[in-house]
């Protein structure tokens, strides 16, 4: 999936992860990936609760996936979990990763996320012949 194909107002992590099919078919361990964002977005929403686009947001989501919805209602929050993600890409297979999310300092509303090739699953030898490919189509 390429980002800018998105429309702007849906540049939303928390909104691409339930309504966009890439994300679902690409995250084998889609729910667990679900959950532990939307630990991170409930952070947020402590920190801004009279805010009107947050309710908008949660109301939205939850009318039109039922996921979202019933993952919700967890309340689980987080502000960093660190997970494993796996992904199973068309061309390359199988890939795991350890996501750290940190966030960046001085700006409450930035995160950083960082995809570690979990070491010796064959991840990193995958993305790089992936890069590679790509980089061989650019040319």
């Amino acid at each position: 999936m390429v980002i800018w194909n998105i429309p702007n107002d849906e540049r939303n992590l928390i909104r691409l992860v339930f309504t966009r099919k890439e994300f679902k078919a690409l995250a084998v361990n889609w729910e667990h990936f679900a959950k532990g964002f939307l630990a991170i977005f409930r952070t947020y929403y402590g920190h801004y609760l009279g805010d009107e686009w947050y309710s908008q947001f949660i109301e939205e989501l939850s009318h039109s996936h039922s996921e979202f919805e019933d993952l919700w209602q967890e309340s689980q929050v987080s502000k960093a979990p660190e997970m494993v993600i796996e992904f199973r890409h068309a061309k390359a297979g199988k890939m795991l990763f350890n996501l750290t999310s940190l966030q960046v300092q001085g700006d409450l509303d930035l995160r950083c996320s960082i995809y570690t090739p979990v070491e010796e699953t064959g991840t990193e030898k995958k993305l790089k012949r992936l890069m590679k490919r790509v980089s061989n189509e650019k040319d």
